[in-house]
């Protein structure tokens, strides 16, 4: 099976970052044997990258031999439909069901005319989608996962007589609410808790992974999520998770212990935290996350794939 993955997002020497969970499905698909080739491009700057996408991909389906088109994001699902030779599959990461009404009109269209992944079931429901897959990214569980956790501490430079609460993503992207996220920090001070933020900026993925293990909890304050991948990193690394309710956290943390959905208030976020810096790390947590690993998703992925081909 020859596949070409279309993506307006993917890691480049200056953000090794960007869409790493894009990369890592690529890379795991590989390993099933399946042939896999990717056309990636940046549109963030430059709406005109769509229409030059557009132009390359269908000279790249135009000279044959790959069987479908696997777009990530629903932009990206937009520009892989202007092709008709090949069925197109489309997974939506979130971001693109939700808060932007035209990029949700644009989804909704392409949901229909493509077969959907959805990394959450709120994504379905949000384009009212009734068929269609639900797969949220792989996590990397042999990169993610428990380790000793004072020298890793000691090798942050981290003190052992504070508190170290996570935040799962950059303090540039307001969607996330680094703002509110200030408040239950100052909040848990307020009331005597030791506590020093951390941030999940400009890191290597190893240098994540050691980031997470070492935190005492990660606290999400987002806005608008999808499945996010670091929240089920940190439970890869049995580091508690403590979430107002956004994407699919309700269930993705339901019955874990230290783990809670919260309301989007600082008091109740920091009693929350303190309660999950209280309690004992459980291995419940990784199985959770083991249950979405990279190779578990992979397989659902490349499953997909037979089953559109076989239509």
């Amino acid at each position: 099976m020859r596949v070409l993955v279309l993506t307006n997002m993917y890691p480049t020497a200056t953000e090794p970052w960007f869409g790493s969970f894009v990369r890592d499905q690529v890379e795991d698909l590989r390993a099933l044997g399946l042939d896999v080739e990717v056309l990636a491009f940046d549109g963030r700057r430059h709406a005109a990258e769509y229409a030059r996408a557009a132009r390359r991909l269908r000279r790249l389906v135009g000279r044959g031999g790959f069987d479908l088109v696997h777009a990530h994001y629903g932009l990206s699902g937009a520009v892989a439909l202007s092709q008709r030779s090949l069925p197109v599959v489309t997974t939506f990461h979130g971001s693109d069901t939700g808060h932007v009404r035209w990029q949700r009109l644009v989804s909704a269209v392409v949901a229909r005319r493509a077969v959907p992944i959805f990394v959450s079931r709120a994504g379905a429901r949000l384009l009212r989608c009734r068929s269609g897959y639900v797969i949220p990214a792989g996590v990397d569980t042999d990169l993610f996962q428990p380790a000793e956790r004072e020298p890793l501490r000691r090798a942050l430079g981290w003190r052992s007589d504070r508190r170290y609460l996570l935040f799962p993503g950059s303090r540039g992207n307001q969607v996330k609410r680094p703002d509110l996220f200030a408040a239950a920090v100052e909040a848990l001070r307020a009331g005597g808790e030791p506590v020093e933020p951390v941030y999940l900026e400009r890191l290597s993925r190893p240098e994540a992974a050691r980031v997470v293990a070492a935190a005492d909890a990660t606290l999400v304050t987002s806005d608008w999520e999808g499945s996010p991948v670091t929240v089920r990193e940190s439970l890869a690394c049995q580091t508690p998770v403590v979430s107002v309710p956004v994407g699919d956290l309700e269930e993705t943390l339901a019955g874990l212990p230290g783990c809670e959905i919260v309301p989007r208030e600082p008091a109740a976020l920091a009693a929350a935290v303190r309660r999950a810096f209280a309690a004992e790390r459980s291995v419940a947590l990784r199985e959770r996350a083991l249950a979405t690993s990279r190779p578990r998703t992979a397989e659902r992925v490349a499953a997909v794939y037979r089953a559109v081909l076989a239509r």
